[in-house]
């Protein structure tokens, strides 16, 4: 039988798939079929110790046939040396795979040392700037305040310090300059968010431990006392006989017996739309996205509410904002309400600011917008609503788990009666300099 040529196998067709092709000196083919088209695969057969074996040889048009009567002639001459070409093309087999192993842990290792350099010159600010994508972003507001503090405070003082060489003591000297400034707040707001930084940059491996581990904001800023300011009945008559004079917008006077009768946070009543309330009905829903707990809200309105949202309307019902931007297009700053209430309770002006200061200082001291909505759940107890009631009203979270997952009941009616309660209290108080008969107390709550 002769040699097999090249024109033969290139003549091969998928009639031939499952032949034999010989070539001699032990060397065959077989015929198949593959997506490429037909190939043939050669496997070079000999005795050895008694046995007949087969070493695969390559295969055609992968390999020359020229290429594989070499392969048969290698492993043919291990055969005559009393070698198992079997056995060495599993030696081989391995020593590839060893070789290839080795290669990916040197290409590992080169990776690692890379990443080390990287993070060695990866800057605080840089860090800051992934942190900001990744976590803050998710935030509420998107993370400007808290950029804004860092950006602020931080960054000038050790945005260029390489992160791996940031100490405890660095961080600490800055954020005691803050306090040294008096912003005792506002270093506690920042040590918080650097704990949350570090945490992150800790599971990524970009630091090897927490600088900040084992600081409360005790050591930094000091225990925050919580506010327990809230307008008495004395006051809020007081703060209607003021109002005429403090020269505020219209609407911002009434936002305040707004968020006075329903509890509401000044940002959820600036960023509220008038699709959002059903005056008629008496209900004013706060979606999620303006909560602060990020659940959605409804306030029944009393009738004393729905007088105020009633005369804001004839002023801004034009819009789709309650409170309206000056151009129409939004609703007005978080912070606008906050600040024309604090520059009327301050003790001297500001500059290119209003010189109404002090028209809104009351006996009790300064207030705020949220103290508003501490005074309306401080009279609802008052006026015998209890607790847990109050807590809806307020749209707080049930801090027992147990209770928040198995006690679903709204009680809508009980807030409903409590917000009432609240509006009529609050209607017959702002009629008191015009009513002799008014009684001023404090009532015993009821069990």
């Amino acid at each position: 039988m002769g040699k097999l040529t090249v024109k033969q196998l290139e003549s091969l067709t998928a009639d031939d798939v499952g032949r034999k092709l010989f070539d001699g000196e032990g060397l065959y083919g077989r015929v198949r079929a593959q997506k490429t088209g037909v190939v043939v695969t050669f496997e070079y057969r000999f005795k050895q110790q008694g046995r007949t074996r087969t070493a695969a040889c390559g295969k055609w048009p992968n390999e020359s046939l020229k290429g594989i009567r070499k392969t048969r002639d290698e492993k043919q001459a291990l055969v005559d040396a009393g070698s198992d070409p079997v056995e060495q093309g599993r030696v081989e087999k391995l020593r590839k795979q060893v070789e290839e192993a080795q290669a990916v842990e040197r290409h590992q290792a080169e990776l690692a040392r890379m990443a080390a350099e990287n993070a060695a010159r990866r800057t605080f600010k840089d860090a800051m700037s992934q942190w900001e994508r990744a976590e803050l972003s998710r935030r509420k507001d998107g993370g400007k305040e808290s950029m804004r503090a860092i950006e602020k405070d931080i960054l000038p003082v050790l945005g260029e310090v390489a992160l791996v060489d940031l100490k405890r003591s660095m961080l600490v000297d800055v954020l005691d300059g803050v306090v040294d400034r008096g912003a005792r707040v506002m270093a506690n707001h920042l040590f918080g968010d650097l704990r949350q930084f570090f945490n992150f940059a800790l599971a990524r491996e970009w630091v090897d431990a927490h600088p900040l581990a084992g600081l409360t904001k005790e050591k930094i800023g000091g225990r925050q006392k919580e506010r327990e300011r809230y307008l008495s009945e004395e006051e809020i008559i007081d703060l209607k006989q003021r109002l005429p004079s403090a020269n505020l917008l219209h609407t911002t006077e009434l936002s305040i017996w707004i968020m006075l009768s329903t509890c509401c946070r000044v940002g959820e009543l600036s960023q509220a739309r008038w699709a959002d309330l059903d005056i008629d009905k008496g209900e004013w829903s706060i979606p999620a996205g303006n909560s602060k707990n990020a659940k959605e809200h409804t306030v029944y309105l009393s009738d004393f509410a729905k007088t105020q949202f009633q005369a804001l309307k004839t002023l801004t019902g034009d819009s789709d904002w309650c409170l309206p931007s000056r151009d129409g297009m939004d609703h007005i700053c978080l912070k606008s309400i906050s600040k024309q209430i604090k520059d009327r309770v301050r003790d001297e002006p500001l500059s290119n600011r209003t010189k109404a200061t002090g028209a809104l200082l009351l006996s009790g001291g300064a207030w705020t917008p949220h103290d508003l909505r501490r005074t309306g759940a401080t009279m609802m107890g008052e006026l015998g609503v209890i607790g847990e009631v109050i807590e809806r009203c307020l749209n707080h979270v049930e801090q027992n788990k147990l209770k928040r997952i198995y006690q679903r009941h709204e009680l809508k009616t009980e807030q409903r009666d409590a917000w009432r309660r609240l509006g009529d209290r609050l209607a017959l108080l702002l009629a008191a300099d015009e009513q002799e008969n008014v009684i001023i107390g404090r009532f015993a709550k009821t069990a």
